[in-house]
């Protein structure tokens, strides 16, 4: 056992280790003639051991969402943890109809969300290895020429740190961060699979329109990627747009005619249409022998609900198209 002299001196001694040991390197910011500060970024003071609910409330303040730290606290503060989890703090903002997308964890994306005018939340470690001491904050400025970052942290509304001390407690903090996005917003330099599953996430909580906003803006930007068309038509098809959701649905099959998922809706969309010919032949291509159990009972439903309808009656075959194979 360490007597309480030798522990205080091993602490002492980590400690240096960990806040000196970088001290003679270079600015970590690019020089520029530009310093940016979110002024308008809204500030709430935590409570004691609540930063999540204060830094999310003030995330959301940020993309037009007024909402107190109060009001978030149910959602995202864990009282046996004295705090909050990433993975409530990402699910949070859905609910208020807006995306969380986790950015690359480079300083560098920091400073593109920031010069696009949006400020970031990260997640600070300002403990030791043996002694985590977590902290949300929200980054809402930068200055290299100054080589320093502005937060909105705790109970201090504008916080500045070096870029070394920053990224120290954010390297100790995993380098997680994320962007709080309106729906059809998409990040600075957005990764397509990160976007595409934050846009499904969203899909199963928000508004036919909203989800379409978020797969519309991907399509946009990966038009070669099959996955947003799929999502494109199900927001389409949510909201009765059965044309739409059928062609995006086509567009998904010319892409990638392996999506078992996509030509599953097809022949949904195509049956809801009225055009049961051509959905029994989209439904037919599909071979469930090797499917997983979930998909598979998908396909046999949707099988058993066109071969219980009776051949198309009144539906212009010009409208039911028929090119995807």
């Amino acid at each position: 056992m360490i007597a309480p002299r030798q522990a205080a001196s091993v602490l002492l001694a980590a400690c240096v280790l960990l806040l000196g040991g970088c001290a003679t390197r270079g600015p970590l910011l690019e020089p520029s003639s530009r310093a940016v500060e979110l002024d308008a970024t809204p500030f709430f003071p935590q409570a004691r051991y609540e930063c999540g609910p204060a830094a999310l409330a003030t995330m959301l303040g940020a993309s037009r969402v007024a909402v107190t730290p109060e009001e978030l606290e149910k959602r995202v503060y864990l009282p046996g943890r004295r705090g909050s989890l990433q993975i409530e703090m990402q699910a949070a903002p859905r609910a208020y109809a807006r995306l969380s997308y986790r950015i690359a964890p480079e300083l560098a994306a920091i400073v593109a969300e920031l010069d696009a005018g949006r400020p970031v939340l990260v997640l600070h470690n300002y403990g030791l290895p043996f002694w985590p001491r977590w902290h949300y904050a929200v980054v809402v400025g930068h200055d290299g020429n100054k080589d320093r970052l502005i937060l909105r942290s705790g109970k201090t509304r504008r916080q500045v740190l070096s870029a070394r001390n920053f990224m120290r407690a954010w390297d100790n903090g995993g380098r997680w961060a994320l962007v709080v996005l309106q729906p059809g917003e998409l990040p600075t330099a957005p990764d397509n699979r990160r976007y595409l599953e934050s846009a499904a996430a969203f899909e199963g909580v928000a508004s036919a329109q909203d989800a379409w906003r978020s797969f519309d803006a991907a399509a946009r930007q990966w038009p070669e990627d099959p996955v947003a068309w799929i999502g494109r038509g199900t927001a389409s098809y949510r909201s009765g747009a059965l044309p739409r959701a059928i062609e995006d649905y086509r567009v998904a099959l010319r892409l990638d005619a392996t999506q078992v998922a996509a030509r599953n809706n097809l022949a949904v969309a195509l049956l809801e249409a009225g055009c049961v010919a051509e959905a029994r032949r989209q439904i037919e291509q599909i071979d469930t022998t090797a499917l997983a159990e979930r998909m598979r009972t998908e396909v046999l439903d949707t099988r058993r609900q066109i071969e219980s309808r009776p051949a198309d009656a009144g539906t212009p075959a010009a409208a039911c198209g028929g090119a995807t194979q």
